[in-house]
């Protein structure tokens, strides 16, 4: 039982798509998403997010840090 276990969460630790400290890909940085809450807060205010508005080689030298906290409830 605690091998299939072992299995299980091997299995689902190597499904991620990213690890911690790795980069965004280009084509993931330049995919939109809707602001749904303060769209003001967006660089350009457009209310779309996308990483590349943060990344400072396609911004126009303006460089961030960006520290994403992910939780589900379920």
């Amino acid at each position: 039982m605690v091998r299939i276990l072992h299995i299980i969460v091997l299995l689902f630790s190597i499904s991620f798509a990213y690890e911690v400290g790795e980069t965004i890909s280009m084509g993931h940085q330049n995919t939109d998403f809707s602001i749904c809450y303060a769209p003001e807060l967006d660089p350009n205010n457009d209310g779309i997010f996308n990483f590349a508005e943060y990344n400072g080689d396609l911004n126009g030298g303006q460089y961030y840090v960006i520290f994403l906290e992910m939780m589900a409830t379920w």
